[in-house]
């Protein structure tokens, strides 16, 4: 069956967010929504060591700020990406093998399959030499 253009575009986009949220939540995300905040916090701190109490409390308020507004758009991203996924199960369940992203997936897992086989015949052969 073949895969609509639309539908085919549509999954591409899918797709490319999947990946990207997947790249973006193992470091990225996590270190710039917690390095503002804490970037505030240490001011407040310094600024209410430094007896400067009106620019502690702004500073402070301004980490409490951020960090609610990364909490939300954590969850945007997070709920986009779970639609995403739905769209992908999906597409996946209707056209199978059709998909262009599904068809380099299965050329990487070959490629990864064939590299693992052509390690264990290097091992053998390695082994019988001794």
């Amino acid at each position: 069956m073949k895969v609509p253009q639309k539908i085919e575009a549509d999954g591409l986009r899918a797709y490319e967010r999947v990946c990207a949220f997947e790249q973006l939540r193992r470091r990225r995300l996590p270190v710039i929504y917690c390095l503002f905040p804490l970037l505030f916090v240490v001011c407040g701190f310094g600024s209410l060591m430094g007896n400067r109490p009106e620019l502690a409390v702004v500073c402070l308020v301004t980490a409490i700020l951020f960090s609610v507004v990364a909490w939300l758009n954590w969850r945007r991203l997070s709920q986009r990406y779970a639609k995403n996924l739905e769209i992908l199960a999906e597409l996946e369940s209707t056209y199978g093998d059709e998909l262009p992203w599904i068809k380099v997936e299965n050329h990487f897992a070959a490629l990864e399959q064939l590299k693992r086989n052509l390690e264990e015949e290097r091992k053998k052969d390695d082994g019988v030499e001794l």
